[in-house]
């Protein structure tokens, strides 16, 4: 259990340990493989000892992620690879990331302890959001961080994670927990903590997720008066949520969007169509290996022209998640990954014991991420690994709340 937490620790605040020195750049993709060891372990005692480790989500996801690794690797091995087989087994490896920690997760976590950590959770969750804006105060008088850029008439901050979306992450996860930890405990939602939270997001600047944290704050609002949100409300809150972001997304993938992610997006679904069905191949468009291993479609689509895509200067070739899973995947491989989200998301809902203001919590973290993946990359960065680590966490705390209740009630 502590070292479950101390690594979760780890995984939440990996940017800024990045951003402090690019030799703990790799904390994230040590978690996960570490994850798979010790998940392989387990799951062959568990054999050994006749246990049913394996459920049919378990299964269902095996069988769906063999498939998407046949679409993804067929293009290389029929049509030669620009880049070797251990870049492409990267490449997958970070498409594939959610999945490994979730799994993994479920095995190793079956019948942990966590309420014993709660407390200090919650200390490091005002800890961290008191830090923040007591920083951005002190700013205002001595300018003590570095504006990261200007959004919606004001200077936007990273608060040293080198990035404002990991920080906007984090401080949506941290929310999320506090939200979660009320919920189980059957205490007054925490409404201060959720405003100074919402501050926070603002001074980010990340249109889309203050979207997503001001939909959220506007459905805890109602959680008190309701058992069950009607269909309309998701309905609301959703399109609330494309009108709030619709001017940064159509700046972006506007057909006169000359940066780079509109760039990448538009030239996928071009490498899409001609390599129709499979796409061009892992590490040859979007992702970190065809960047470190410039890509020749980057000449052959004259996008290496482009700001922040060329070979000299290729930092924003990893800018679009959909740019990757397009190019490289192809229409198949967009198919059967939205079908994993899919299958994951209802994963996650039955796995989760309580009602669906508990399931909600538990689900919502990975369904920020989806939700940013047309505007971010968190799905393939470290980032995921802290959300699918929150999302282990909250599901192994409603079991054991739910046990205890049963027990309760049994007595």
């Amino acid at each position: 259990m502590m070292m479950f937490m101390i690594l979760f620790l780890l995984a939440i605040f990996s940017s800024l340990l990045e951003s402090m020195s690019p030799a703990l750049s790799y904390i994230t993709e040590i978690i996960v493989f570490g994850f798979i060891v010790a998940a392989a372990i387990k799951l062959l005692f568990l054999e050994k000892g006749q246990v049913k480790s394996l459920d049919v989500w378990a299964i269902v996801t095996l069988l769906l992620c063999s498939l998407f690794g046949l679409i993804a690797f067929i293009p290389n091995l029929f049509n030669g690879a620009h880049n070797t087989i251990l870049m492409q087994v990267y490449t997958f490896f970070g498409m594939t990331k959610f999945l490994l920690m979730f799994y993994c997760g479920r095995i190793l976590l079956k019948n942990t302890k966590f309420k014993s950590t709660i407390l200090w959770m919650k200390r490091i969750a005002w800890s961290f959001s008191l830090v923040c804006s007591a920083a951005y105060v002190l700013n205002l008088v001595f300018p003590i961080m570095t504006g990261f850029d200007i959004r919606f008439g004001m200077s936007t901050y990273a608060y040293g994670f080198g990035h404002p979306a990991p920080f906007s992450m984090v401080v949506i996860l941290f929310t999320v927990l506090m939200v979660f930890f009320s919920l189980i405990q059957k205490t007054r939602l925490p409404y201060v903590y959720l405003l100074l939270n919402l501050g926070l997001v603002f001074t980010a600047g990340r249109s889309t997720a203050i979207g997503i944290y001001i939909c959220l704050f506007l459905l805890l609002l109602l959680f008190p008066y309701i058992k069950r949100l009607p269909v309309y409300v998701y309905v609301l809150l959703g399109g609330f949520l494309t009108w709030f972001s619709w001017e940064r997304i159509a700046d972006q993938f506007g057909a006169g969007n000359k940066e780079a992610r509109g760039v990448l997006l538009r030239t996928s679904v071009e490498i899409a169509e001609k390599h129709a069905p499979f796409g061009a191949g892992l590490g040859m468009f979007g992702s970190n290996a065809s960047r470190l291993h410039y890509s020749p479609l980057y000449w052959e689509y004259q996008i290496s022209r482009v700001w922040g895509l060329s070979s000299i200067n290729p930092s924003f070739i990893t800018d679009s998640y959909w740019a990757m899973i397009i190019g490289e995947t192809g229409l198949l491989g967009v198919i059967i990954l939205i079908v994993l989200f899919i299958v994951t998301v209802f994963a996650i809902i039955r796995s989760t014991s309580g009602d669906f203001k508990i399931k909600l919590m538990v689900v919502f973290p990975f369904l920020y991420a989806l939700c940013t993946s047309p505007v971010d990359t968190l799905l393939v960065s470290g980032s995921i690994v802290s959300v699918m680590m929150a999302v282990l966490y909250m599901m192994s705390l409603s079991k054991e709340v739910a046990n205890e209740d049963d027990f309760e009630e049994g007595i």
